[in-house]
């Protein structure tokens, strides 16, 4: 329990607690923002709430337009959507929150009264059950999915704050998030609800709680600026960052409802926009953000590394200890399978989805001889390659009279699998981030401290995911009675999106109140 652990100021509206996984909003050309720039896409690269630790979003509106932000929890191993909401954001507005562990729950708190959708209830969002298993860990997706077309429309003036911080009416932002769409596909007009990606409906109950109001939404501006931060509740430790920002992700609005998602058979429902785009039916997807491969593969050579460079340091002398661990996250992978099969075999504990196909047999069922295509067409696992430098030369033994470049690289270079969408890379004798599981890097013999380059290699066939929207349906769910779409994947030559950066903390045993933790991004040399 993190008792010490102070919510920052806050003044905006998150949203709603739901689990799904693959998603779609539009990009356009996706240019990686500097440190100091704004953006329509923010990405944390860690969250942590494992023994002790919680981790703080701290989200800011700086324009002067309403936005609706989708804010999504992605479990490390897989980037399962293990929590979504939405927030409503008024002009100037600012979000806080956090994740933490909460007995065998992980919860979203926050003491902010702005409108979520759905409403904030009491003692935080818990994580679904459906992705909870593993998601102490994990990265964070931040997408703004439209301002409204004028700050006089109704969900505008229903997001504002009065003179007291209470915004004027949450339940009619809510009713932006409703699903209006019935068998056929068929908005109904007479009601609330996502009529397109474009438009929404609300009630303004001072005047009608039978008469809708439409909504009319735009392309949102770069104007989110998204921090986190990372705190230990045993050890004092608390550092953070900023988010990597992307800016012109999405080139139109992207609402979608906040009720069902793709394995409910909807295309319009809580698991977009993600980094695919928007929604990808045509149907409500006409009036908004575009979806497709060609979205995700704009992120790629937006974020394509050709190295990480950062420092790391195991050093220890007595009782003082400094300590670093490394985060390389590679967002996006749930892109690059094709998921009814994934979650065919999450389900069942069938490994269905692979990257050469396989056939179904032993289950007693109908299920067996059932052929599944390739399915798996990930850049993990990635090849990893850590050419590592000692700063001052330690370790490297040297025949006399011979004379070397300084500094010298240990005459090996470990190779590792980087096989988790977030993976952390421990460099001293005791935890940083205290992941559940990490790689571990050889270093020069007697070495403390240095800088390490990071090459990693994706696995072959990469492929990028989307759904089918002309009615085909997965075929096994089609023979388990789901409605569930069809996928098809393409191929992409791009490199790996590769972001993060090295956690230290230095340990003072005889003072435990002088601990005291850093983060530093990693640079990077591009991708050409």
């Amino acid at each position: 329990m993190n008792t010490n652990f102070k919510p920052l100021g806050i003044v905006a509206a998150v949203a709603a607690a739901s689990a799904g996984y693959v998603g779609t909003v539009n990009a356009q050309t996706g240019d990686l923002a500097a440190e100091t720039d704004l953006g329509d896409l923010a990405i944390v690269p860690y969250y942590t709430v494992q023994e002790g630790y919680a981790t703080g979003v701290n989200v800011i509106n700086t324009s002067a337009r309403t936005q609706a932000l989708k804010i999504r929890f992605r479990r490390a191993r897989d980037s399962m959507d293990a929590l979504d909401f939405n927030v409503v954001l008024s002009p100037n507005d600012m979000y806080t929150g956090f994740v933490q562990a909460s007995g065998e729950d992980i919860k979203f708190i926050s003491n902010d009264n702005s409108c979520t959708a759905p409403a904030y209830p009491a003692g935080g969002f818990v994580m679904p059950d459906i992705y909870r298993e593993g998601a102490e860990t994990g990265y964070i997706e931040i997408l703004s999915m439209g301002s409204p077309a004028s700050e006089t429309s109704a969900v505008a003036l229903a997001a504002k704050h009065d003179a007291t911080g209470v915004p004027a009416d949450c339940a009619g932002v809510r009713d932006n998030f409703f699903r209006n769409r019935d068998a056929a596909g068929n908005a109904n007009l007479a009601t609330r609800g996502v009529i397109s990606s474009g438009v929404t409906h609300q009630f303004v109950r001072a005047v009608s709680a039978t008469t809708p109001v439409p909504n009319v939404w735009e392309e949102a501006p770069n104007s989110l600026k998204v921090s986190y931060f990372i705190k230990s509740d045993e050890t004092g430790v608390e550092f953070g960052d900023n988010a990597v920002h992307v800016e012109n992700y999405l080139d139109g609005p992207a609402m979608t409802n906040q009720q069902l998602g793709t394995f409910d058979g909807d295309l319009c429902g809580f698991d977009h926009p993600d980094l695919l785009g928007g929604a990808p039916e045509p149907a409500c997807a006409a009036d908004g953000a575009t979806s497709g491969v060609a979205v995700y593969d704009s992120l790629r050579v937006t974020l394509g590394a050709q190295t990480l460079i950062n420092d790391w340091s195991a050093n220890s002398a007595g009782d003082f200890s400094v300590d670093t661990d490394w985060v390389v996250t590679i967002p996006g992978q749930y892109l690059m399978f094709d998921q009814p099969f994934y979650q065919f075999g999450l389900d069942t504990g069938l490994e269905v989805c692979t990257r050469g196909g396989t056939t179904i047999t032993g289950t007693g069922t109908g299920l067996d001889g059932q052929v599944i295509p390739p399915c798996d067409f990930r850049d993990i696992p990635m090849t990893a390659q850590f050419t590592v430098y000692d700063r001052e030369e330690q370790g490297i033994v040297v025949e006399e009279g011979d004379l070397v470049v300084s500094p010298q690289p240990p005459t090996d270079i470990p190779t590792d699998v980087l096989d988790k969408e977030v993976n952390v890379i421990q460099w001293g004798s005791a935890p940083v981030l205290n992941a559940p599981e990490f790689i571990e890097v050889p270093k020069p013999d007697g070495a403390r401290f240095g800088w390490t380059s990071l090459a990693a290699t994706s696995a072959p066939n990469t492929q990028v995911c989307e759904y089918n929207t002309a009615g085909i349906v997965n075929p096994l769910a089609a023979l388990l009675g789901y409605d569930i779409p069809a996928m098809a994947c393409t191929s992409v030559t791009s490199p790996a999106p590769m972001i993060g950066f090295v956690a230290w903390q230095r340990n003072f045993a005889a003072l435990p109140a002088a601990n005291y933790g850093r983060i530093v991004a990693h640079s990077r040399t591009q991708s050409s």
